[in-house]
C-alpha cells in the first residue's frame, strides 16, 4: 500500500519505547539499546522540531505511554506467577522458646518440679504439585493470553500518540499558515486602500472608494489578530501532545520542498483485510477471547483430583527436659523425615463449580461478542476513512486549482483599478475571492491530513505513508 521510500513503520517507534522503558512485556529487552545514546533528551532542541522530533517527544513525555507501559508489564509478572506453579515450593520453620515449668505436689514434697526447658524446633518442607489434569496449563495459557492483550493495546497507546502529536504538528502548520495567509490579505488590502486614497487625494477617485478600501483592511486586520490566537491555541495543544506544559518556548519546522505527494495503491477491501490482522484493538479482543477459553478450562479443572509429592525433615531439641521426679534434667534431641504422596479428591462444593463454570462461559461469549464489535468498528471505520482521505484529496486538487485562478483574477483587477478602467468592487471582490482561496486550500490540506492520520489509526498500522503531504503554498 505504502510507498517503500517512506514506509517508517511503527515497529521503530514501539523498540524506541523498549529502550526508553526496558521494554513492553512480553518480549522486554528484543533490542538492546545503545548506552552511549541518549533516547530522551531533558529538553525540547533549540532548533525547530520536525514532525519526528515531536514524535519522540510525546513517545518519551506523554504520561500515555508509561501508564500502558506499566500495565503490560504488570502483566508479564502474572505470566511468572503462573509459571511458579510448576516449580516446587519448599518452607522453612525454624523456632526457639523457652518453657519455665513449676510443679508442687502439697503431699508429696519429693514430686515437686522446676523445669526450665530450652526448646528448639527446626522443618523443612516440600510441596510440588505432579498432576492436576490441566489446571496450572490453562491458567499459563490464560495469562499469555492476557499478556498480548497488553502487549496490543500498548502498541495501540503508542500509535495514539503518534497520532495525536502528528495532529498537533500538522494543526500548528496549518495555523501558520493561516496566520501567513492573513497576513498576505492584510498585505494587499493595505495595498488596496493606498492607492484608493491616492486616487481620492489626485481628485480622479470616489470617496466610497477609500472607505470600502479602508473596510477592507479593517477587516483583514481583524483576520490577522484572530489568526494569531489560533497559532497560540495550537502551540498550547501541541505542547500538551509532546507531554510538556503549555507555554514551553519552540518552532516547528515547515514541510521542505522536495516532499513527495504519496497516493494509495491499494483497494479499500486490502485495507480492510490488513486492519482486521494487524489492528491492535482486534489482537487485544482476539487474545481476550483466547484468555476466556483458557478460563473455562481452569475453573473445570479446579474441581479435578490433585496429585502432590510431600517430603518433610524436622529436628527438635528439648534441653533440660525432666521425665520423672527426682530425676535429674536431660536433654531430648527428636530427629524426623517423611515423604509420600497426597491426592486431594473434591468431593462436594455446593454446586460451586458448576455456577463458576457457567459464569467463565458467559464472559467466553462476551469477549467474542466484543471480538466481532471490535471487527464490525475497524472495518466500517477503514471504510469511512478509505473514502474519506479519496474526497479530501480532490477537494484538495480543486482548491489549488482555486487558488491560481483567484490570484490570476486579482492580478487582473488590480491591474485594471491601477490603470483607470475597473472600479473598487471590482478589485475588493477579487481581493475577497483570492483571500477565501487561499483560506480554503489551507482548510483542505489539513482536512486532507486528518483524513490520512484517522485511515492510519484505523488500519492500527502508522508510518510517514500517514503523514507525508505537499508543500504549503
Amino acid at each position: 500500500m505504502h510507498d517503500q521510500a517512506l514506509a517508517l513503520k511503527l515497529t521503530d517507534f514501539l523498540e524506541f519505547q523498549q529502550h526508553l522503558h526496558g521494554g513492553p512485556a512480553k518480549n522486554m529487552l528484543v533490542t538492546q539499546p545503545d548506552a552511549s545514546s541518549e533516547v530522551c533528551a531533558d529538553s525540547l532542541p533549540d532548533q525547530p522540531l520536525a514532525l519526528l522530533d515531536v514524535v519522540e517527544q510525546a513517545l518519551c513525555n506523554n504520561p500515555r505511554t508509561s501508564e500502558v507501559w506499566a500495565t503490560a508489564r504488570a502483566q508479564a509478572a502474572q505470566v511468572g506467577v503462573q509459571r511458579a506453579n510448576y516449580l516446587p515450593k519448599v518452607n522453612l520453620v525454624s523456632g526457639i522458646s523457652k518453657i519455665h515449668n513449676e510443679v508442687t505436689n502439697s503431699s508429696f514434697s519429693f514430686l515437686d518440679q522446676d523445669n526450665r526447658i530450652l526448646n528448639r524446633a527446626h522443618s523443612l518442607r516440600l510441596t510440588w504439585l505432579v498432576a492436576d489434569f490441566g489446571q496450572r496449563s490453562a491458567k499459563m495459557n490464560q495469562a499469555e493470553a492476557l499478556l498480548d492483550a497488553a502487549n496490543a493495546l500498548h502498541d495501540a497507546a503508542l500509535q495514539e500518540v503518534f497520532i495525536n502529536a502528528a495532529q498537533g504538528y500538522f494543526d500548528h502548520l496549518s495555523t501558520l499558515a493561516m496566520l501567513g495567509a492573513f497576513e498576505e490579505s492584510e498585505k494587499v488590502a493595505r495595498e488596496s486602500l493606498a492607492a484608493a486614497t491616492a486616487k481620492f487625494k489626485a481628485g480622479v477617485g470616489l470617496l466610497t472608494d477609500q472607505l470600502q478600501a479602508q473596510t477592507a483592511y479593517s477587516q483583514a486586520r481583524l483576520d490577522r489578530t484572530k489568526a494569531e490566537g489560533d497559532v497560540n491555541s495550537a502551540h498550547g495543544t501541541l505542547a500538551l501532545a509532546m507531554g510538556v506544559v503549555a507555554n514551553t518556548g519552540f518552532n516547528v519546522k515547515n514541510r521542505g520542498n522536495q516532499l513527495e505527494k504519496t497516493d494509495f495503491v491499494t483497494t479499500a477491501d486490502q485495507m480492510i483485510q490488513e486492519a482486521i490482522e494487524f489492528h491492535p484493538s482486534v489482537i487485544a479482543a482476539q487474545a481476550k477471547v483466547r484468555a476466556a477459553k483458557e478460563n473455562i478450562q481452569a475453573v473445570s479443572a479446579e474441581g479435578l483430583p490433585t496429585l502432590s509429592l510431600n517430603a518433610e525433615i524436622s529436628r527438635t531439641d528439648q534441653l533440660g527436659q525432666s521425665q520423672l521426679a527426682g530425676v535429674p534434667a536431660s536433654d531430648v534431641y527428636t530427629d524426623t523425615s517423611s515423604v509420600g504422596l497426597q491426592v486431594n479428591v473434591p468431593v462436594f462444593e455446593g454446586f460451586a463449580r458448576r455456577h463458576q463454570v457457567q459464569s467463565a462461559e458467559a464472559e467466553s461469549q462476551l469477549r467474542t461478542a466484543e471480538l466481532k464489535r471490535v471487527i464490525q468498528q475497524v472495518t466500517l471505520d477503514v471504510w469511512k476513512n478509505y473514502h474519506a482521505l479519496k474526497s479530501e484529496r480532490e477537494n484538495l486538487r480543486a482548491s489549488e486549482e482555486l487558488v491560481a485562478n483567484s490570484r490570476e483574477a486579482f492580478e487582473v483587477a488590480q491591474g485594471r483599478y491601477n490603470a483607470g478602467v475597473g472600479n473598487i468592487i471590482e478589485l475588493l471582490n477579487a481581493q475577497n475571492a483570492w483571500s477565501n482561496a487561499k483560506q480554503q486550500y489551507i482548510k483542505s490540506l489539513s482536512a486532507w491530513r486528518t483524513a490520512r492520520l484517522k485511515l492510519a489509526a484505523s488500519m492500527g498500522r502508522v508510518g510517514l505513508w500517514a503523514i507525508a503531504e505537499p508543500v504549503l503554498q
